[in-house]
């Protein structure tokens, strides 16, 4: 979801962002981008099809991505003016993977202001909810550092019996390569908390890079690192993520690199 959000479309206007609202039976993926395009819809609803194969600056590939919903949904409606559409896939239907690939006409819903897309993902019963919110809630802010559009991401939970929680995360700009991440967290019955952290960000851009068939004519990528500072400037030397695009792993660091998917960094590359 957050490879689709980085690839859409953004009027110059807009502040690109993306909003995740996890719920009891369902995850709300809300955005802002300009909306779905017919090609768009064709590609999601192929296999092996992408609108971005061989185009520079995109790092979602092959339609195949989105698919990866029905490990936790039986049932996606996507709603993003003017379409209003649903795929369904019950495992135990045995239907060869059909309903993740056959678009049903679903009624528009009113959404709330600002919104020009909504993915609703219906969970699966068996979905295991903690592990969702586990995931939501851990995700990195310095996610935020290595996106090319993407400025502010949400994080909502409220699962039954337990209190509702809001992540809020910034990009801000600050004097020449230094950039910002504000957190605010809001817990239901606790006062909001907020945080800064600060970076020095520098980038290089590695040229002849091996040619991959999901990135034909594309020959180079970029390799960010993002040096965490503190209020005065001075370095602060912690462990930190492995980027590809996503957060990967910690392995030991102590800066922060990415290897965009932008160029055709192949796996064994990478």
């Amino acid at each position: 979801m957050i490879q689709n959000a980085e690839d859409n479309r953004y009027s110059d206007r807009k502040v690109p962002w993306l909003r995740f609202y996890l719920k009891q039976d369902r995850i709300e993926i809300d955005s802002n981008e300009d909306g779905f395009s017919e090609e768009n819809i064709k590609a999601i609803c192929s296999i092996g099809e992408s609108t971005k194969k061989s185009r520079q600056g995109y790092v979602g590939e092959k339609g195949i991505g989105f698919k990866s919903v029905f490990k936790v949904a039986q049932r996606v409606h996507v709603q993003s003016e003017p379409f209003s559409f649903a795929f369904e896939y019950r495992r135990e239907d045995r239907d060869d993977g059909l309903g993740m690939i056959t678009p049903l006409s679903v009624k528009h819903l009113d959404l709330p202001q600002r919104v020009q897309t909504r993915i609703v993902l219906h969970l699966l019963d068996d979905c295991d909810r903690e592990a969702l919110r586990e995931e939501l809630v851990n995700l990195p802010d310095t996610l935020l550092l290595f996106l090319r559009k993407l400025r502010t991401l949400d994080v909502r939970v409220k699962l039954s019996g337990q209190p509702a929680v809001n992540y809020h995360y910034r990009l801000d700009k600050e004097i020449d390569d230094r950039v910002s991440i504000t957190k605010q967290v809001v817990i239901e019955g606790s006062p909001k908390t907020t945080s800064t952290r600060f970076y020095w960000i520098t980038k290089q851009v590695v040229h002849n890079m091996p040619k991959d068939e999901a990135r034909d004519d594309i020959s180079k990528a970029e390799v960010i690192l993002a040096f965490p500072l503190d209020e005065n400037n001075a370095p602060i030397v912690e462990e930190q993520h492995v980027y590809a695009f996503l957060p990967l792993r910690k392995a030991g660091y102590k800066v922060q690199p990415l290897n965009l998917f932008t160029a055709c960094m192949p796996a064994n590359a990478a």
